[in-house]
């Protein structure tokens, strides 16, 4: 049964069966499970309440370790565009990566023994930098892979609907189980830890099965960058790459404000028992993995970056609505977290199709296949606009008067965590709305883009 193997052939076919679509998609679950989840929902909360660090200080390490991504992000893409091995551009690095990656993220939620909290910090930011080396090796690839699996602009909405499914469901399970987990561990410090091993361990699997069962292809490979240095250059001069990394961008960092500030906004303001948090994560995600069809729907219909504008209204009338929950009031908070998974969905699929078809502008314009770059510049900035929200975010609790584990906190914080929660992502979602609206690749343009590019590539000598 053909249909169903596994293979990815080196063919121009743009279709691809689901059973390749799901086994790419659970890739996803490390990026975005145990680095776009766990992480921006509880690292922040795990260094001030669990490691004993101060929020700035917390806050300060988050951006601190972005400025290593402004090496790793552009120069592992640029390296695996240029790189020529019978695996491929992008799998060598993939299975270079997987294993480190599993062994740092757990190292990450241990407590080592090191008495003071500034020592403490160092130890994070050293363990943080060599986890982010070791899943951008494998994820900027990954990520480099989508757009070369299939050139057609509806095919890539699709397969990324596929890995955010995943990346979602998983999503939707690590926050039903980590409650349990938490209760079978002898204390919230082992239960981080017994989480980190189990999640790491499953985020490094799907890779390496990846590795061993997809093909790319060998004419992009030839077609890829001669070893000048221009591959960041022509990404970084494309305004369409521009739009659309600021509908990311700005997507993205209104999501990481969210995750990051969500669970205090919960505990401390609408008198939520923390052991109960996780529920309304999962509430967000489940409601996001039905609504993903309906994204999915939606950009078939209409344009993508029309289907994304929808979708954001809807998400920002969320964000408003928190500003007026009233105090210790539990009874809204489920119904809004259902009505918040339409704006997640959107946000998970919508900005990155929209981003991978600028890679057919970039090739026009004279820049060759430069998955990898684009990938590398897109990540780094991607990663910089949400640690500059965590850095803000853990030094605005700070100056409002926050104290970890307080009873009662000052009205001062209970303000902030409002206004981070409701105000800070509604601005962020104007942003990426303006931003889309002028995004310039609609589905008629870049199929005339596709055409006149395999036109090219007939034509070329060699061919």
């Amino acid at each position: 049964m053909s249909g169903f193997s596994l293979i990815v052939p080196s063919s121009t076919s743009s279709r691809l069966s689901w059973p390749r679509k799901l086994l790419f998609g659970l890739g996803e679950f490390g990026p975005s499970v145990a680095g776009g989840t766990v992480i921006p929902f509880y690292f922040l909360f795990f260094l001030t309440d669990v490691a004993g660090i101060r929020p700035g200080l917390a806050g300060t390490l988050l951006l601190a370790s972005r400025v290593w991504d402004a090496v790793n992000d552009p120069l592992v893409g640029t390296i695996s565009d240029r790189t020529r091995s019978r695996w491929g551009r992008r799998r060598p690095f993939m299975l270079a990566g997987a294993l480190p990656m599993a062994v740092f993220y757990a190292l990450l939620w241990w407590v080592p023994p090191l008495g003071e909290a500034a020592t403490r910090a160092v130890y994070y930011f050293a363990v943080y930098f060599l986890y982010d080396l070791a899943i951008t090796l494998v994820s900027g690839p990954y990520y480099a892979l989508t757009p070369e699996l299939t050139l057609d602009t509806d095919e890539r909405t699709s397969l990324i609907s596929y890995r955010m499914a995943v990346s979602i469901g998983a999503g939707l399970l690590a926050a039903v189980a980590l409650p349990f987990v938490f209760d079978a561990a002898p204390s919230t410090e082992a239960g981080f830890l017994w989480a980190g091993i189990g999640i790491g361990a499953l985020s490094a699997v799907p890779f390496l099965l990846i590795v061993a069962a997809f093909r790319e292809r060998p004419g992009f490979q030839a077609q890829s960058a001669d070893g000048k240095p221009v591959s960041i250059t022509k990404v970084l001069r494309n305004r369409a790459f521009w739009l659309a990394l600021c509908v990311m961008a700005a997507a993205w960092m209104a999501i990481a404000v969210v995750e990051a500030v969500f669970a205090y906004y919960l505990v401390y303001w609408a008198g939520m028992p923390e052991g109960d948090t996780p529920l309304v994560l999962a509430t967000i995600l489940g409601s996001a993995a039905l609504f993903l069809p309906v994204v999915n729907a939606l950009a078939r219909r209409f344009e993508k970056k029309q289907a994304f504008i929808l979708c954001a209204l809807t998400w920002a009338a969320v964000h408003a609505a928190l500003w007026w929950i009233p105090s210790h009031t539990l009874a809204p908070i489920y119904l809004i977290a259902f009505f918040a998974g339409l704006g997640v969905a959107a946000a998970h699929v919508l900005p990155t199709a929209l981003a991978v078809d600028v890679l057919e502008s970039i090739e026009l314009d004279g820049g060759g296949r430069q998955e990898g770059a684009f990938g590398g510049v897109s990540s780094f900035i991607q990663k910089l606009a949400t640690s500059l929200a965590l850095l803000a975010i853990g030094w605005g609790l700070e100056l409002s008067g926050y104290q970890a584990g307080a009873a009662q906190q000052s009205a001062s914080a209970l303000t902030t965590m409002r206004v981070l929660t409701s105000w800070v992502p509604l601005g962020l979602l104007v942003v990426a709305i303006v931003a889309a609206r002028a995004f310039p690749i609609t589905r008629d343009v870049h199929r005339r883009m596709s055409a006149e590019l395999e036109r090219r590539r007939a034509a070329a000598p060699g061919e």
